[in-house]
């Protein structure tokens, strides 16, 4: 998918209850909590790929940042439009921090490589990223009820998110764990080429939601 795709995307398409389930949700929490871990109450917040604007509007309306968005579709009423691939508009230390999920891999990964560099010059401090792995999680959880019994419950997880009709290309380019016949994005792969001359401040899967793939970025 294109940006010149990303553009023409009816904006109802962020808003329906398919969209909007509750994994989506567990996600926008997850986006929350990086944010507070890495912006100050006085930081400057730029957030790519606006979306249904959830992120951005709880971060102003409930957390007081001063949140810019930005989108290459103007149906969806950014602050800016623009492409972060070649970026006309934005300019370097826009943004103490910017943020951008899940929006890499509706783009070839060349692209990919290329916004990651233009968004670590657009920030001032860090820059926070996730992007889906389909890798399968198993995760391991105890819960003790006083004297009672212990129980372990698994969480076995994979391509739960992406819809077995879709191929690779009409919505996704890439994902961590996809293998073509030209490349295998490993994660090892993906951390080297993606975020290959830039510094990774953290990396890492949330539990709740593990086909989500967290990084966070210095700037510059």
């Amino acid at each position: 998918m294109s940006s010149e795709h990303e553009a023409r995307i009816d904006k109802s398409h962020y808003f329906n209850a398919r969209y909007l389930k509750r994994e989506r949700m567990y996600s926008f929490v997850e986006q929350i909590e990086l944010i507070k871990q890495f912006a100050q109450p006085e930081d400057t917040l730029l957030e790519i790929g606006k979306g249904n604007g959830f992120v951005s509007d709880f971060c102003q309306r409930y957390l007081g940042y001063r949140v810019t968005t930005v989108d290459v579709n103007p149906d969806l009423q950014p602050d800016i439009v623009d492409d972060i691939t070649q970026p006309r508009v934005l300019k370097e230390n826009s943004a103490d921090v910017v943020m951008c999920y899940e929006v890499l891999e509706h783009m070839p990964f060349e692209q990919s490589v290329q916004a990651v560099r233009s968004m670590t010059q657009l920030a001032r401090k860090y820059v926070l990223i996730s992007v889906p792995d389909m890798r399968y999680f198993i995760s391991g959880r105890m819960t003790v009820f006083g004297t009672g019994p212990v129980f372990l419950q698994k969480l076995l997880s994979t391509r739960r998110f992406r819809n077995a009709g879709k191929k690779f290309g009409d919505d996704h380019h890439w994902e961590i764990g996809l293998k073509t016949p030209d490349v295998t994005y490993s994660a090892e792969y993906v951390r080297r080429n993606l975020f290959g001359g830039v510094t990774i401040v953290r990396d890492y899967r949330d539990i709740a939601v593990p086909w989500h793939h967290y990084y966070v970025v210095k700037a510059g």
